[in-house]
């Protein structure tokens, strides 16, 4: 069986039959997809838990991303004793071990890899330049949110099309992270790209409860 395969049965949620093939054939778990990230980090992306579980078994040890990607607080903060470098660096598809933690909604991670002096303003090494203030303010993370502002984050760091936390904020309608970032400073009219601003995005949604907090601090 091919990676191609093995990667749609991730996809597709064929579970049992991955675990068939692993059992089978256990060297399969250690597969790199064509952006270099394991097998294990896929099924994380594609929310599969069940394939993690399944593929974190017939592996003998993960690396640091594969560890914050599943929420793996321990194992992360082993490696980073016995190597203190994996801190800031990049995997293979342009994250930080930061970057992921919030991507993934792993408040715990979050906290331990700022305490242990993660920079949050590094953004993925990537074309979409997303720092981890983008990540949290898209899955409407407030918590990762606030205490990546209160370690510095940048609220006006700008991803690829130059959007915002703020612009994601209020396209998903999150009326309390939208406080947040323009508490600390967001430039409330801020233009992506194509000129939009957060008004535009939270009106577009017809979120009309963002709109108002944004009108009220001088959006338009």
């Amino acid at each position: 069986m091919n990676m191609e395969e093995i990667i749609e049965l991730i996809k597709t949620g064929k579970n049992d039959l991955l675990e068939k093939k692993l059992n089978d054939n256990r060297s399969l778990a250690d597969i790199k997809t064509e952006q270099g990230i394991s097998l294990l980090q896929f099924a994380a992306y594609c929310r599969n838990n069940f394939a993690v579980d399944i593929l974190k078994k017939h592996k003998q040890k993960l690396d640091i991303f594969e560890a914050v990607s599943i929420g793996d607080t321990e194992t992360v903060s082993q490696l980073l004793d016995k190597n203190p470098e994996l801190l800031n660096s990049f995997s293979s598809d342009g994250f930080t071990a930061l970057g992921l933690a919030s991507f993934f909604g792993h408040l715990s991670l979050v906290k331990l890899l700022l305490d242990k002096g993660a920079n949050p303003n590094i953004a993925s090494n990537n074309q979409f330049k997303v720092a981890p203030i983008h990540s949290a303010c898209a899955i409407s993370h407030f918590d990762i949110a606030e205490l990546l502002i209160k370690h510095g984050a940048d609220v006006n760091a700008r991803q690829m099309q130059d959007v915002t936390p703020l612009h994601s904020a209020a396209h998903n309608g999150q009326t309390k992270i939208s406080k947040l970032l323009i508490d600390n400073g967001a430039d409330i009219n801020s233009k992506m790209g194509n000129g939009q601003t957060p008004l535009f995005m939270a009106n577009e949604k017809n979120f009309k409860e963002t709109a108002e907090l944004i009108i009220k601090h001088g959006g338009h």
